[in-house]
């Protein structure tokens, strides 16, 4: 949870949300990885707002893109190179008004206060 707290401006206690943003709503996913791993992170429950006006299209990757390019690699002998992006759509700044009531998973300190969704998230 500390690497997704960027993407939040928590407001001081007893604070309101600004005129024109709406409430929204999430949820945590918890993942284990193949290394034992644990990973947690916040989720907008996007499906559950209405939907925006603009296009909202977001290019993907398939995953048989990523296959064929893998095997197109091998047969030629080129080297691979990799990275893992990790919480790289955070750096995208948000254009929807959304806050949120944190819960616990925010910290104790933060449990109950607003905050303002600032940049991209998973759902949104």
């Amino acid at each position: 949870m500390e690497n997704i707290k960027v993407a939040f401006a928590i407001l001081p206690e007893g604070s309101k949300p600004p005129p024109g943003y709406t409430l929204a709503l999430g949820h945590l996913f918890f993942d284990v990885r193949m290394t034992l791993e644990r990973k947690a992170r916040w989720v907008k429950d996007g499906h559950k707002t209405p939907e925006p006006n603009l296009c909202t299209f977001a290019g993907v990757v398939s995953r048989e893109s990523v296959r064929i390019a893998l095997t197109y690699a091998a047969l030629n002998n080129l080297s691979i190179c990799a990275a893992d992006i990790q919480n790289t759509y955070l750096q995208a700044p948000s254009s929807e008004k959304y806050y949120i009531v944190c819960g616990p998973e925010f910290g104790l300190e933060n449990a109950g206060r607003i905050a303002l969704i600032i940049r991209a998230l998973y759902g949104g």
